[in-house]
């Protein structure tokens, strides 16, 4: 039986802002998955499917840049939402039909509650594909 959640997917090759919003995600109650590199993310997203991602532009394998443009011919049921993590300036040029926002490194955590619950709160419940294991966050 398919589970219905609104589950976020964490991709950035620093691990330890990884288990950062891993927990502090957990923390409040969601349903959260990590990946190091654009190529993991792009795995995952085909085993699951994901309300929302947060996603680093710079890393090695798959860049965030790559992630972007492979989600912008994905089907729009299929494609979560994104919120872009930077540690430079504001980029822009990406796409309003899912790239929200940006957050900028270091974290402001009250802005990325905020931004997370506010885009929870516009998307739909999705039912989870057969192939899609439990969230890390539910397994520890």
């Amino acid at each position: 039986m398919a589970r219905d959640e609104k589950r976020i997917l964490v991709v950035d090759d620093d691990a330890a802002i990884r288990s950062l919003l891993l927990r502090v995600l957990r923390r409040r109650g969601l349903a959260v998955d990590t990946a190091r590199n654009g190529a993991e993310a792009l795995e995952k997203l085909g085993r699951c499917k994901y309300a929302l991602m947060l996603l680093d532009l710079m890393m090695p394998v798959a860049s965030g840049w790559e992630v972007l443009e492979r989600l912008a011919g994905m089907d729009s049921n299929r494609r979560p939402v994104v919120i872009v993590l930077t540690a430079g300036t504001e980029p822009r040029g990406f796409s309003p039909e899912f790239v929200v926002g940006s957050i900028r490194k270091p974290f402001d955590v009250p802005l990325l509650h905020n931004m997370v619950d506010g885009c929870l709160s516009a998307v739909a419940t999705r039912p989870q594909l057969r192939d899609c294991p439990p969230s890390e966050s539910e397994q520890n």
